[in-house]
């Protein structure tokens, strides 16, 4: 890989392939979105919302994140976390914080200050893909405490765009 070329592609065949090995899918997201944005605007599409998810998913910033909160949940999986940063993210410690800060400054801020209050209401009511993750962690299952919150912010952003672009639609 040269300086100048970023591999977008391989970054998304790498966020696809380990959302899928943990059942994640990206309609799942966007129903969420949609179900909540609905209140707003009962003309929304579930197409607007799956078109608001890739979206988001399409900034590099994005991306970035989520590859970020795979790597370390990745290596809590395989034990290959320094003490005490292992027991931290394996139990999920609600004093560590960084995992609520890379979703919020990794992905939710780019969409606003409805994403960013989308996300605080989402971290404590979780919903989706986000709870699925947190339930099966919390039961023994596979640690998720960086991606959780990366997918409650992936719901948060596209919930931020749908209500600008309606907001925006509706003064012209």
């Amino acid at each position: 890989m040269t300086n100048d070329i970023y591999p977008d592609q391989e970054v998304w065949n790498y966020i696809q392939a380990e959302l899928n090995k943990r059942d994640i899918s990206l309609n799942e997201i966007a129903t969420h979105a949609w179900e909540h944005q609905r209140q707003f605007n009962n003309e929304l599409t579930i197409d607007e919302a799956k078109m608001a998810v890739r979206k988001v998913l399409s900034k590099r910033e994005v991306r970035n994140a989520i590859m970020v909160a795979l790597a370390i949940d990745n290596l809590a999986n395989a034990h290959q976390l320094p003490e005490p940063l292992q027991t931290i993210i394996a139990e999920d410690n609600p004093c560590f914080g960084v995992d609520e800060m890379l979703a919020i400054n990794g992905i939710a801020q780019l969409y606003g200050s409805i994403a960013v209050s989308n996300f605080g209401y989402l971290d404590v009511h979780k919903s989706n893909a986000a709870k699925k993750l947190d339930t099966a962690q919390k039961n023994g299952g596979q640690i998720a405490t960086m991606l959780d919150d990366c997918i409650s912010a992936i719901q948060a952003c596209a919930e931020g765009y749908l209500a600008h672009n309606l907001s925006a639609s509706d003064m012209e």
